[in-house]
């Protein structure tokens, strides 16, 4: 039998194939083919293989280019060369695409929707699957939608499923995944039910790095350097690599990872692992301490210095910061922790080189300030029977005083006014009405600034807590915590300076002459401390004495000194 020509076999009842055959000869198509290195998709068939089933079961085709993608479809946004083929088939590059499933095209519903879409509109104007039959109908579309969707629900409960199965295996004390450097799966038991079992070849390498570095004689790149150099340190060996050198980075992971102290840390909980430790947990704790700040990825410890912002540098005036140090101490094989203080340099135009100051040195002197501010509690005792006698008498002598200074101030500005109206009505010169004003003026600005004055005058409660200050602010520093020491050295003095390593504190003016007078009043009292020696005569006399000199003259002004 002779063979028909295409127009031959529309005549001969083959419509359908003939019009087939002339679309697909017409339509550009673009081989899309990925595999996820992601989770429930590494079973899926490999690019190479899908690449193969594409070009065996669509050779006549019309391929423009197979692409190639690698990552995960279950996000949308999450694979650009999907986008470019996209981009690319809106330009008219290609009108169709060829795939081994839909599920290679779309695990989510944003990218199943924009296929769909374009396939019903026209821009996409066929689909080949290697596994999946697509017809262009509205059925076609519908079935192809179900398909998309399908694929979207296998791999959202497939992440639960597997997420579950994890969660399960940590709660048994396993750790899911790759044993980290030290340990091995054992590969004999099914998968999710592997245990970790230590690798004696290598962890006993690690467990001698991790006795070199707790000496603190050297450092991470040293033991790093021995282990791989000296040590002949190698990775498990893969299929195709091979064991190799450990990787820098990997060191830094080992020292930071806690598993290897037993503990686990899984989606940043940590639980308590059935493997069995290389190092301790007090010995972890340590090294940790000592890798400071130089640990890979190792999150900075928030830390709140006492005086940081309250003191400047006496040099640039810059202000003083703080610092945590830990050194390891060899023969008492404990780790000390210590809180420097030290410039900023912010101002680059000033060559400043003042050194660190210790946070206990800093202490100690504003302890010996207090020290010499404290006084015995008999004279806050006196000055309180003092201030309250004094109280009403002074309040009533202020009020008086007062109100004589504000009668005398609206007498002198009533006859400033006066005066002004004579030399409106030119009773008085310009020469004599200057003369009179200027003098009124200055009389007026002596009372208003007397009236200030007494209104600014240190009140009976502000002088008694000012006392009480100098007399427990030594206890309160030393039994008190960080924020009690910030405000008794605000107290203390305004100007605050580190300068030579030498830490200067300037006492606020008021706690001056206490401080001046406090060695010699505490001397006199202890000699005449009733509880030490019988009460006499003359040592009533002379304790009568020595609160006369606490407090001072004999007006209604007088305070205690200070």
């Amino acid at each position: 039998m002779k063979s028909l020509c295409g127009l031959c076999r529309v005549s001969q009842g083959y419509p359908f194939l003939y019009s087939m055959n002339k679309i697909n000869q017409t339509i550009k198509y673009f081989g899309y083919v990925r595999k996820s290195t992601e989770g429930e998709e590494r079973q899926a068939l490999s690019i190479e293989s899908q690449k193969d089933k594409v070009k065996e079961i669509f050779p006549q085709l019309d391929i423009v280019e197979v692409l190639e993608e690698k990552h995960s479809a279950f996000k949308p946004y999450n694979r650009p060369v999907f986008e470019e083929m996209i981009k690319r088939i809106r330009r008219g590059e290609a009108t169709g695409i060829i795939a081994w499933h839909p599920d290679r095209l779309s695990r989510n519903e944003i990218d199943a929707s924009t296929i769909t879409y374009l396939v019903r509109t026209g821009v996409i104007h066929d689909l080949k699957f290697g596994s999946y039959n697509f017809d262009n109908s509205p059925e076609g579309i519908m079935m192809l939608q179900l398909a998309l969707s399908q694929s979207q629900y296998f791999s959202s409960k497939l992440g639960k499923d597997v997420k579950r199965g994890l969660e399960k295996k940590v709660s048994l004390g396993w750790l899911p995944g790759v044993a980290p450097e030290g340990y091995l799966n054992d590969m004999r038991l099914e998968k999710g039910q592997r245990t970790i079992s230590t690798d004696k070849k290598r962890a006993v390498l690690l467990r001698r790095a991790f006795d070199m570095f707790l000496t603190g004689a050297y450092s991470a790149q040293e033991v790093f350097d021995k282990l791989n150099n000296e040590w002949g340190y190698t990775t498990r060996k893969k299929k195709k690599t091979g064991g190799k050198p450990l990787c820098r980075s990997t060191w830094y992971k080992i020292l930071n990872n806690p598993f290897y102290a037993g503990v686990m840390v899984y989606n940043n909980k940590e639980s308590k692992g059935k493997h069995k430790p290389i190092i301790t947990i007090d010995e972890f704790n340590r090294i940790q301490e000592l890798l400071g700040d130089k640990g890979c990825k190792k999150k900075p410890e928030k830390r709140d210095f006492t005086f940081t912002g309250l003191f400047r540098c006496g040099v640039c005036g810059c202000l003083i910061t703080a610092e945590h140090k830990t050194k390891y101490l060899k023969q008492k094989k404990e780790v000390k922790s210590y809180d420097y203080y030290h410039c900023t340099h912010k101002k680059k135009d000033i060559a400043c080189r003042q050194g660190s100051v210790l946070e206990e040195d800093i202490k100690h002197e504003i302890l010996l300030k207090l020290k010499g501010l404290e006084i015995h509690p008999k004279f806050l005792e006196w000055a309180f029977e003092y201030l309250d006698s004094i109280k009403e008498t002074e309040k009533k002598q202020t009020k008086i005083t007062a109100k004589s200074q504000k009668e005398q101030t609206a007498e002198l500005e009533s006859q400033l006014s006066e005066l002004t109206m004579m030399r409106a009505k030119k009773i008085i010169d310009d020469e004599g009405f200057l003369k009179e004003a200027d003098k009124l003026k200055k009389q007026i600005k002596s009372l208003k600034t007397s009236e200030e004055k007494n209104d600014q005058k240190m009140d009976i409660e502000k002088t008694k807590e000012k006392i009480t200050f100098c007399v427990y602010a030594f206890k309160r520093f030393i039994g008190g915590g960080k924020n009690a020491q910030k405000e008794i050295l605000a107290e203390l003095g305004s100007n605050r300076e580190i300068i030579n390593k030498n830490v200067v504190i300037t006492l606020n003016p008021w706690l001056i002459p206490i401080y001046n007078n406090a060695e010699m009043l505490n001397a006199k009292m202890n000699k005449l401390e009733p509880a030490l020696t019988p009460v006499n005569t003359k040592q009533n006399e002379a304790l009568a004495s020595l609160r006369l000199s606490w407090l001072p003259g004999s007006d209604s002004n007088r305070r205690p000194i200070g």
